[in-house]
């Protein structure tokens, strides 16, 4: 299984995660694959962290960077939850108000729909 998977949903790009251990040695790679997708005109963004446990602050700067370009094009990123997160960065870093996350891919998805609020 590759460490990223693109998956396409109702016009909605998912970047899925599938590492349990998102760190410095994947961020480059996943910076990468953001700005492409990007580039490429796919603006309903979801980042699916639905597999992680971990997630470090390297990796964490790079969704913090997809958050910066999607907010330049005037659009919103969506995150799936990673497994656990009472530990997660999220809310050691206090960016629970500024990153949409979703218990759910299905519900990121949906949400481009309805411009709903998260679903955390």
């Amino acid at each position: 299984m590759d460490d990223f998977e693109i998956i396409f949903s109702d016009g909605v790009c998912v970047i899925v995660v599938n590492l349990l251990r998102s760190t410095i040695n994947e961020a480059f790679a996943f910076r990468k694959i953001v700005k492409e997708e990007i580039k490429s005109g796919h603006t309903n963004l979801v980042i699916d962290l639905s597999k992680c446990d971990y997630i470090d602050s390297t990796f964490f700067g790079a969704i913090m960077m997809a958050l910066g370009m999607m907010n330049d094009i005037g659009d919103k990123l969506r995150v799936v939850k990673p497994v656990n997160p009472r530990e997660s960065i999220f809310l050691t870093t206090n960016t629970l108000g500024v990153i949409d996350l979703y218990k759910t891919r299905e519900d990121a998805i949906k949400s481009f729909d309805s411009d709903s609020e998260p679903k955390s």
